[in-house]
């Protein structure tokens, strides 16, 4: 952990109540202090914004566990997102998740995938989950993994948008409120209460000085190992975990075609890192070819 972001993780931890003041107020004070941050990354730039690419390596650790992959992230505004990510060493696999309008990009087969409730989720053991002992699901089924999957990839880039744009992906509909200071060592921080659709919440800080974003706080059920089994069993193990505390952290800000984006993203469980990512190419308004974005496995 560098010292920036135990800087950064003090500040989440003295959070200055604000004043009691009317709602629409505290709605005027998250909306003037967005304005800065979006300005401060990019401004008219930002407006303009039609498609962002990025690679990035990213080390992950999952209990005694640890995972080396290589990330490609696809955004195109206003209703295309791809994450693919090619896992290296011992576990060799590749997972494509996200969504194309109103349907979700699916991972087709592998152990890693993203489980109910935002949980991201690697099984082990052959055959990975079942429907049952093996049938091919039924369109009631289909349905609703499409629903969830579609909801953890829009909840997946909100929270990694809120740092990168200073806004959550417009399909959640977002709402904005001032909830306040947090202070550290190093100065102080705006605190903006985010809700949006689907039961979204988290909350965005925003340095004061630079009025860049720090980090994105947030619960959800961690990354979590599980043997091969039928899906309903995952589904109930995974919805009897409880809820932790999740922090992503934005630093290493850089300047890319009109933009300041963080090269380096962290994210932590309960204050202990369980993925670290670094940016090695950054693109702004690229053309993406349109495959990628393709619902049907590959």
């Amino acid at each position: 952990m560098t010292t920036q972001f135990t800087r950064l993780a003090a500040a989440a931890l003295l959070l200055v109540a604000a004043a009691a003041t009317p709602a629409y107020s505290q709605d005027a004070k998250a909306a003037e202090v967005i304005a800065k941050a979006r300005k401060a990354l990019g401004d008219k730039k930002l407006e303009s914004l039609k498609t962002l690419t990025a690679q990035a390596a990213m080390d992950r650790n999952i209990g005694s566990m640890q995972t080396s992959s290589e990330v490609e992230l696809f955004v195109e505004m206003p209703d295309k997102y791809l994450r693919s990510e090619v896992s290296r060493g011992m576990m060799n696999m590749t997972m494509n998740t996200g969504f194309n309008g109103g349907k979700a990009i699916m991972p087709a087969g592998g152990n890693m995938s993203a489980g109910p409730g935002g949980a991201m989720v690697i099984r082990m053991g052959p055959g990975g989950a079942r429907h049952g002992d093996g049938e091919k699901p039924t369109p009631e089924q289909l349905a609703q993994m499409n629903e969830g999957a579609l909801r953890t990839a829009r909840t997946d880039v909100s929270r990694m948008m809120l740092g990168w744009f200073g806004a959550a992906h417009p399909s959640l509909n977002a709402q904005y409120t001032y909830a306040g200071e947090a202070e550290s060592p190093d100065g102080k921080a705006h605190v903006i209460d985010v809700k949006g659709n689907d039961g979204f919440e988290a909350r965005l800080f925003i340095d004061q000085n630079n009025h860049l974003p720090l980090m994105v706080t947030y619960k959800a059920r961690p990354p979590r190992i599980m043997m091969s089994g039928a899906l309903a069993d995952l589904e109930k193990a995974i919805a009897e975990q409880p809820l932790s505390d999740l922090t992503l952290f934005f630093d290493d800000w850089r300047e890319v075609d009109g933009l300041t984006f963080p090269h380096t993203m962290r994210r932590a469980v309960a204050g202990e890192t369980t993925e670290e990512w670094t940016f090695s190419k950054v693109k702004v308004n690229s053309k993406i070819d349109p495959a990628k974005f393709a619902v049907e496995a590959k």
